[in-house]
């Protein structure tokens, strides 16, 4: 074998070698803080990093985060690009083959408030108002209500808040963990209630490929030893205040 076959067969061997110790986490560039702090093209910090990056010390394996849009994450895991897909659920992607881990973290669906408006006894309390949602969404825990709630959509959480403090409406469907978050940070933080109304809890998983690298008795494995650690809810609660319970 020539020096030049020889080194190039070297180089392979090394990339192939590199890319078998890295940990792939496919992330949405639509999702903002506190999950993922995008900066370009890097994942700088937030809930995403620092789970992946405890998953990855845990299974000797070197974390990187592939920054897709969230029409191309799902194809990204199924054609091996990717390791895993990370704070999603089975119902939320087309491709139903894939394998799910147990839960990584627990959220809740909520009605948010602003300081001084009363929290309503019952959803029955919201029916046909004005509410802050998000375009695309579905609530079915609401679609009950009669009348219906009027939607005033916008294109994200982060708008959705600043219509509610800017009084178009009193009321916002979001997620706790990202209002607590904002509690926490937003410049009007003060004006945000701490109080909320329940609409319902959910776990959100990890995806792996049933043929790729990262099998899921090893990554549930990995999981269950960051919960008995504490190493995931020491993550959540470094983005929640103090007043969250």
């Amino acid at each position: 074998m020539s020096f030049t076959r020889q080194l190039l067969f070297a180089f392979l061997l090394a990339s192939k070698t590199v890319h078998a110790s890295d940990l792939v986490m496919a992330i949405s560039n639509g999702s903002g803080m506190p999950m993922t702090d995008i900066r370009g093209d890097e994942l700088e910090g937030g809930i995403l990093k620092e789970f992946g990056d405890a998953l990855g010390s845990l299974l000797h394996l070197e974390p990187r985060y592939m920054i897709l849009p969230r029409t191309r994450v799902e194809g990204a895991l199924l054609r091996g690009h990717a390791d895993l897909l990370c704070d999603l659920r089975p119902e939320w992607l087309d491709n139903q083959g894939f394998l799910w881990s147990d839960a990584i973290i627990s959220n809740r669906m909520m009605v948010a408030m602003r300081r001084e408006t009363p929290v309503p006894a019952s959803l029955d309390g919201i029916a046909g108002l004005r509410v802050g949602t998000i375009r695309g969404y579905r609530y079915p825990e609401i679609e009950h209500l009669q009348p219906p709630i009027l939607r005033d959509n916008a294109a994200n959480d982060s708008q959705n808040l600043e219509k509610l403090l800017l009084g178009r409406f009193d009321f916002i469907f979001t997620n706790r963990i990202y209002f607590d978050y904002q509690r926490m940070v937003h410049p009007e933080r003060a004006r945000l209630a701490s109080h909320h109304l329940k609409i319902t809890d959910f776990d959100t998983y990890c995806a792996v490929h049933p043929q790729g690298k990262l099998g899921i008795r090893d990554l549930n494995q990995a999981i269950a030893t960051l919960k008995a650690r504490g190493t995931i809810r020491s993550i959540l609660a470094r983005y929640r205040p103090h007043d969250s319970s």
